[in-house]
């Protein structure tokens, strides 16, 4: 799940992390109402929205997932008689003019990227008090689901595969100047029909908040490259490093940080040495996941297709 930290709150990694203060009977209650659990079922009309206006022109019907950014369901477009995906956006999210301005500007980029490996977004809209991203319904599962599945390891073939069409998808947002920032399986989606997306685009950086953005990490530690962790200007070589994570993960079943790895430590200490492929594909990932982005390939599927190259000699490691 993307997370948000402040600049100010970065410190040395602490080798042992305090407990959390206990939830008090609210919080524990809101957990409850809101817990996974819920996923995947039938909601009654208008449960948990405030979205029971008969006039309206979507029908939800089932909460598909949550996280930091908002909500995202299954709903009835009951106009054009089909079934779309509904973010709901969480309402620190838009919490001021400038807050809206930037989300604004965000949709109006990703509604640009016309992509067969990106996710469609079809509008924004409001009802009540929420904003709503209206995006082409996905079926099937995201890599994030399918790696517990599989226990952490896909075939190489197959691997390389999602690695060189997802990269596809970042190529095209890379040159039309959009950047993802928070590349990670949960963001890869591999649907019924075998078909790559990456969705998600241009939310994280929305993620951060108010009018000095610069001032805020935002992202998924694992994945997160050193730069995004400082809050340094980012260019497209943070999402190679990030993909450069995703497909060591693919690979060989680990991220290359462990998870649940301190901000401090991503953004000041270089991941430990790529380990479980061979010399050319470690060589390869290591050059994707430089901690120094100069280092790095300057193109995402000027990676990509080394990875696959590197793949294709299957000598050992």
């Amino acid at each position: 799940m993307p997370i948000v930290v402040h600049k100010s709150q970065l410190k040395a990694a602490q080798p042992q992390a305090a407990p959390p203060p206990p939830k008090t009977p609210e919080e524990e209650a809101t957990a409850r109402r809101f817990s996974k659990v819920v996923m995947n079922k039938p909601l009654r009309r208008g449960e948990y929205f405030g979205l029971d206006d008969p006039s309206s022109r979507y029908e939800i019907t089932e909460i598909l997932g949550e996280g930091g950014t908002g909500r995202v369901v299954r709903a009835i477009d009951k106009i054009l008689e089909m079934e779309v995906a509904i973010k709901i956006l969480a309402p620190r999210l838009v919490r001021d003019a400038s807050s809206l301005a930037d989300l604004k500007r965000e949709v109006r980029i990703t509604l640009s990227l016309v992509h067969p490996h990106i996710l469609r977004i079809y509008n924004l809209e409001k009802s009540g008090l929420n904003y709503m991203i209206i995006m082409e319904l996905l079926k099937g599962n995201p890599l994030s689901r399918l790696l517990s599945q599989a226990q952490g390891v896909f075939e190489p073939d197959f691997s390389i595969q999602v690695v060189q069409v997802a990269a596809s998808a970042l190529g095209y947002a890379h040159r039309h100047g959009v950047l993802h920032l928070d590349v990670n399986p949960a963001n890869i989606f591999l649907t019924d029909d075998g078909v790559v997306k990456v969705i998600d685009f241009g939310i994280a950086k929305l993620a951060g908040g108010g009018p000095s953005k610069s001032d805020y990490v935002v992202g998924t530690p694992e994945y997160m490259s050193p730069e995004q962790a400082r809050g340094d200007a980012l260019d497209a070589r943070s999402d190679i490093y990030s993909l450069g994570v995703v497909a060591a993960q693919l690979l060989t079943g680990r991220t290359l940080h462990a998870p649940g790895v301190a901000v401090a430590t991503v953004a000041t200490t270089p991941h430990p040495p790529v380990q479980g492929v061979t010399r050319e594909v470690a060589a390869v990932l290591e050059c994707a996941t430089a901690f120094n982005k100069e280092d790095r390939f300057a193109d995402v599927e000027e990676f990509a297709n080394a990875l696959a190259a590197a793949a294709a000699t299957r000598q050992d490691a």
